[in-house]
């Protein structure tokens, strides 16, 4: 939180921050009067955007370090290049260019060109995300579900409530509640009973009696094999010349 502070003193406080569930920091956004949003656990995909960033910033640490350059160069190099929309990050935060050791040789642009840039980019990676996706099923209060697990969908749960887009509060079978992303969520039409067995698990254990059967018929029937009744003529080269 110390961090966040230090950053929102020269930056100004945030409308909306992303997060991964943390108990103590409900109150700190609700005391500095910002909006946030969690994720749902072991779905990093929901918090993408921080994932990208971690990642391309090892890679220039690890470019710098396997170049013997200056880290700080490669970030400043970085902050400065101009992104698909036109702006670099810079530009985007600080509507300036930033100085680099690379010449510059391209003018200002209009604020407003960068910003519909970057929503055109946003919604052409939308729709090309979209074309491999299928929109799941919204889930309801009390709807059964199955949890993704290291044992795929071995774990039973009902949907408690929806804290999330795309993200609900189950209860498994033990009591324990677990925050999940639709993904990870199975639904289900499993009736439990008071021995926590499903109905589908009883048709398993029952024996059943047209298969327990011998199939004496099948056998009986079976007729032998058929063998070919065409001459069969050798070639010559296998024939012996007398």
């Amino acid at each position: 939180q110390q961090k966040i502070l230090n950053y929102t003193s020269t930056w100004s406080l945030p409308h909306c921050l992303h997060q991964t569930p943390y108990c103590k920091f409900k109150e700190f956004a609700k005391y500095y009067g910002f909006k946030h949003v969690t994720s749902s656990p072991l779905y990093p995909q929901a918090n993408g955007q921080a994932e990208k960033g971690v990642q391309i910033v090892k890679r220039l640490l690890k470019k710098a370090k396997d170049g013997k350059t200056d880290p700080h160069l490669a970030l400043l190099s970085y902050r400065a290049a101009p992104l698909e929309c036109g702006a670099s990050p810079a530009e985007l935060l600080m509507c300036r260019k930033l100085r680099t050791t690379l010449p510059q040789l391209q003018p200002g642009r209009d604020n407003n060109n960068w910003i519909n840039n970057k929503k055109r980019l946003k919604i052409r990676q939308k729709m090309a995300y979209d074309r491999a996706t299928k929109s799941l099923e919204p889930l309801c209060e009390k709807d059964t579900v199955r949890i993704e697990g290291p044992n795929c969908w071995d774990r039973k749960a009902t949907v408690l409530s929806e804290v999330g887009p795309r993200s609900y509060v189950v209860e498994t079978e033990d009591g324990q509640k677990v925050r999940r992303n639709r993904r990870s969520l199975l639904k289900t039409h499993e009736d439990t009973d008071k021995h926590g067995e499903t109905e589908s698990e009883k048709q398993n254990d029952t024996p059943n009696a047209h298969q327990a059967e011998p199939n004496t018929t099948a056998s009986q029937m079976t007729e032998p094999i058929r063998r070919s009744t065409r001459p069969r003529k050798p070639p010559e080269r296998l024939i012996e010349k007398v």
